[in-house]
């Protein structure tokens, strides 16, 4: 299509009026009122004078409206002329846009079938780990970007993820299997790799409580089987005493019962004076000083009691 020339014949407006003789006498005016002070008595002269300021200053300006309006008459005109032929030259420019745009389309389609096809060729044993939206990269349905160009970057992102699996995989730990499956996601091995490291360090945690538990859960027993055989120690300690305690006891008992029985049988050869059927006979044993028995004999004598004193 042979290029139109669009050919202008415009003559530069010139806009003549007496600017310099105005602003001089403006000028001049204005000078007066700069260092102007209005009293009350002179208010109404004043506000007269604002108001003819104002009337100049609306002349002026309507002046330049209607200067513009005459001048952007041809103007105008021009614009409304470009404009249609403007819109003439749009109808065929997006009949065309809209057959490029659907060529486009078809051209990106066949392209995606291509990638596609060629993932499907590529991809091997990491489908479950690898699909396709994950790794697809817009560029690659450029016009510029040919198909080698496509394999040769499908190729080193299999290769690389084929080593990180691997690389997982090789981990010992519970959690290896979240961590590739958090892996298929969003293919961040340092994410992956983070959280069988948090998961281990939980893990240990959780250990060490349990471990620090059951060390606490034995020397509680430890302590309460300490304090059972402490108990029973007690125990046997107390039973040996109270037997011992029982035996002496009895010891003492069957001395005192020999002595008794001694010293009623040396009794029963005695006679007792002063029998009455109201008397009873009695035995004492006394533990006391030789100043004290004297005493005690003494209250017996001053009673009129009878005794007889054998010492032990």
């Amino acid at each position: 299509m042979n290029e139109l020339q669009v050919v202008v014949d415009q003559k530069p407006g010139v806009i003549g009026f007496n600017f310099e003789e105005i602003r001089d006498e403006l000028q001049a005016r204005m000078d007066l009122y700069k260092n102007a002070t209005f009293t009350d008595e002179y208010r109404v002269y004043a506000k007269n004078e604002v108001a003819a300021l104002r009337k100049m200053k609306k002349a002026i300006d309507d002046k330049r409206k209607e200067v513009k309006n005459q001048y952007m008459i041809p103007y105008n005109d021009f614009e409304g002329k470009a404009k249609e032929l403007m819109q003439i030259i749009d109808q065929p420019i997006g009949l065309i846009s809209q057959q490029i745009t659907e060529m486009e389309e078809r051209r990106k389609a066949e392209k995606k079938a291509k990638i596609g096809a060629l993932y499907d060729s590529l991809v091997g044993d990491l489908g479950d780990h690898l699909m396709l939206k994950k790794i697809y990269n817009a560029k690659w349905e450029n016009a510029s970007t040919s198909m080698a160009a496509v394999r040769k970057e499908m190729e080193e992102v299999f290769s690389s993820v084929r080593k990180e699996v691997a690389m997982l995989e090789a981990m010992t730990s519970d959690a290896v299997p979240e961590a590739l499956r958090r892996y298929k996601e969003d293919l961040d091995l340092a994410g992956a790799i983070n959280y069988v490291n948090q998961y281990e360090a939980q893990k240990a945690e959780i250990m060490k409580r349990k471990a620090e538990k059951k060390r606490l859960e034995e020397e509680q027993k430890r302590r309460a089987e300490e304090e059972r055989i402490r108990k029973e120690e007690r125990e046997r300690i107390k039973e040996e005493e109270r037997i011992r305690k029982e035996e002496r006891e009895k010891a003492e008992q069957a001395a005192v019962n020999e002595a008794a029985q001694g010293f009623f049988a040396e009794e029963a050869d005695d006679e007792l004076p002063f029998e009455q059927p109201t008397t009873i006979t009695a035995f004492y044993k006394v533990v006391a000083t030789p100043e004290e028995l004297e005493e005690v004999e003494m209250a017996f004598n001053s009673i009129g009691i009878y005794y007889t004193r054998r010492d032990a």
